[in-house]
């Protein structure tokens, strides 16, 4: 399985992607599912969790397709990011159905998290779903989580508001992927974690981190220290004393 988090703050985006992969309980890889495309008028990262051979077939229709001056729809020819979630969605759909699978259900679907920000146009965070569709986070709660999303996500609603800063955001997607990989084995390092500031057009920031790494485990063992000592201050029962 995998677990992915893409936050829209309100001065840039942060996301981060595990990287194991799973074929059976003694058959654990690693493979990247993050894709980032940093060119010219525009920066563009996508994060993955579903069937790896679909997730790795869109990734490579996109690549080939940056190759091709033909004029046909691409990344860098897309005119903005709703167009980008279609040409994914459409990538994710053909890989998605080979023939002679009825096409009524989607077996071997993916799901994916598209953003950026193209030149003079606002930042953008998308989910793309397996059947092609795709949709926006809420202003209220302005993030998306796809895989094992179930021990990470308290945090994410506690913390990530409109106004969260991408500081307290990337703070927070470590947390995030850190309570995941805690209480779930196919969840596994290494982290793949990007930062991409507002109005840049480049990345600020792009890891690969273990939980080894200084800026991985000072996070991460400090919040773990600070949840001990509150619980330990908590008063105690009557039926204690």
């Amino acid at each position: 399985m995998t677990y992915c988090i893409g936050i829209k703050a309100n001065d840039g985006l942060v996301f981060a992607s595990d990287s194991r992969t799973n074929a059976g309980l003694d058959n654990v890889n690693i493979y990247s599912k993050m894709f980032t495309y940093d060119v010219g008028d525009r920066t563009i990262i996508i994060v993955t969790s579903g069937n790896l051979g679909t997730s790795q077939a869109v990734y490579k229709s996109i690549e080939k397709d940056l190759k091709d001056t033909s004029g046909i729809l691409n990344l860098n020819t897309c005119k903005d990011f709703d167009q980008i979630a279609s040409y994914v969605g459409s990538l994710n759909v053909e890989h998605s159905m080979p023939k002679g699978i009825n096409t009524d259900t989607v077996l071997l679907g993916s799901t994916f998290i598209v953003g950026g920000q193209i030149k003079d146009q606002p930042m953008e965070l998308y989910l793309v779903y397996p059947q092609g569709n795709y949709i926006k986070p809420a202003d209220s709660k302005p993030y998306l989580v796809i895989g094992e999303v179930k021990y990470g996500k308290p945090i994410l609603d506690r913390v990530i508001k409109p106004e969260v800063s991408i500081g307290d955001a990337s703070r927070c997607a470590l947390i995030s992927i850190d309570s995941t990989l805690k209480s779930d084995l196919t969840v596994g390092p290494p982290i793949d974690f990007v930062v991409y500031k507002k109005d840049g057009y480049k990345i600020l920031s792009q890891k690969c981190l273990n939980i080894t790494d200084d800026e991985y485990s000072k996070v991460c063992n400090q919040w773990s220290d600070g949840i001990f000592k509150i619980f330990n201050s908590f008063p105690r029962f009557d039926w204690e004393k």
